[in-house]
């Protein structure tokens, strides 16, 4: 039989997610090629071959993996992250692969274009406007209105976002926006810099729609149900399948491919972000890759049985999706937070949640001895750990999720001071 060898473009940041990734493809009977700034010390046996790159340098990412096509004559590329989708679909691209065009792939990463192609969906979107700096920030709130939020156009992961209530707001806002949005604070700043957008803010339950775009056609695996911090807008709760009646999943399904087809997205999975409330959806974000926090590799699987990590390669490859759902059963998962900032040192209260079945999974986020700090000056490090249950209804899976909120606190010592 003739090895199969597809091309991983990085690997998510939570390590289980990497190695869930990994996973996929070997049930899948692929090898993979690893193209990456680095190899994760648990990715070693998984990985078939590892081509070290700096992958925010787009020529040398893209001659890299034409090398790698000449030896092994890869079947797909694929990406289960933000910050790699625009280099993901030039690879596909230059390669003959199956990936998404390099104009939907720009939409994917950039806020404000994505908006801007979208203009026509009315009552969809929030007012929103792109803006550079203080001055352009105060004319655009006279247009958008209070309350608003402002973010950086190409962020992930809840980084930089700033609730505007009042006036007073947007000196601080940009102060804090100013000083993050650098490459020396997060890599990722490395694309669209210190661009920034200002939306509307919008009222409603949160939720993201979980799907796939293949050859077209637009496939939605289900709706997550989600809540977030206030006032910076960390994820801390997730819950598959979501609770909202059918003819809201109707509606969100059919605005959902609305949306997807005039971002032109293809050959890829996609992760949308949206509120749910009187005036019905209104749009937030999308993402062209599988959601994170565990939503595609755990939660997904658990509550429906679709594996999602499988065809995100199966997307990659161009081979059929399969996305039959074999189970119905409720799966969330529960962040753990740091309360103030300093030295963690475990968890508190594992052991009744131990003794319990409905509880899957414990992950710790930050490694013990790390120095915690919160939003704004650090925005990845107060969810300590993540806590996963399942439940044949949603009151028991609430119940679990509770339980967590209750029971379980974040050890923490005061920070260490400076040396004497």
């Amino acid at each position: 039989m003739t090895e199969r060898h597809v091309l991983f473009v990085n690997l998510r940041r939570i390590k289980r997610e990497g190695l869930e990734s990994l996973l996929a493809a070997r049930r899948l009977g692929h090898r993979v090629i690893l193209l990456g700034r680095s190899l994760p010390e648990f990715a070693r046996p998984l990985v078939h071959e590892f081509r070290q790159v700096d992958t925010y340098d787009r020529d040398a990412s893209i001659a890299a993996a034409r090398e790698i096509h000449v030896e092994y004559n890869l079947i797909g590329v694929a990406n289960f992250t933000e910050v790699d989708v625009q280099l993901v679909a030039a690879i596909a691209a230059d390669l003959g692969l199956p990936g998404m065009p390099a104009v939907a792939a720009l939409r994917a990463r950039n806020k404000y274009v994505m908006k801007d192609a979208l203009r026509h969906l009315e009552g969809v979107l929030p007012r929103f406007a792109r803006v550079t700096d203080l001055a352009e920030l105060r004319a655009a709130v006279e247009e958008v209105g209070l309350p608003a939020v402002v973010k950086p156009t190409g962020a992930s992961g809840s980084k930089g976002i700033f609730e505007l209530r009042s006036p007073a707001d947007l000196d601080v806002a940009m102060a804090e926006l100013t000083r993050i949005a650098r490459p020396d604070f997060d890599p990722v700043f490395r694309q669209f810099g210190a661009e920034f957008i200002v939306e509307e803010f919008l009222e409603g339950d949160e939720l993201s729609v979980e799907g796939f775009v293949s050859g077209g056609e637009v496939h939605i695996v289900t709706l997550t149900d989600k809540v977030t911090s206030v006032p910076f807008h960390l994820e801390l709760e997730h819950k598959v399948p979501s609770a909202l009646p059918a003819g809201a999943w109707a509606e969100i399904g059919a605005t959902t491919k609305d949306i997807v087809g005039a971002l032109a997205f293809d050959n890829c999975a996609f992760h949308l972000e949206a509120k749910w409330g009187e005036r019905g959806l209104r749009f937030i974000e999308i993402a062209g890759r599988p959601a994170g926090d565990y939503i595609a590799s755990h939660l997904v699987p658990a509550a429906t049985g679709v594996d999602y990590f499988e065809n995100v390669v199966r997307v990659a490859t161009g081979e059929p999706l399969r996305l039959e759902h074999d189970r119905r059963l409720e799966a969330g998962l529960r962040f753990v937070l740091a309360d103030r900032p300093g030295r963690f040192e475990g968890l508190h209260g594992l052991a009744g949640l131990g003794e319990d079945p409905g509880f899957d999974h414990v992950f710790t986020e930050v490694p013990v001895g790390t120095e915690v700090a919160l939003p704004p000056e650090n925005f990845g490090q107060q969810r300590v750990a993540a806590v996963i249950a399942r439940h044949t209804g949603r009151p028991g899976l609430d119940a679990l999720l509770g339980r967590v909120t209750d029971e379980i606190t974040a050890g923490l010592a005061p920070a260490a001071g400076p040396a004497e």
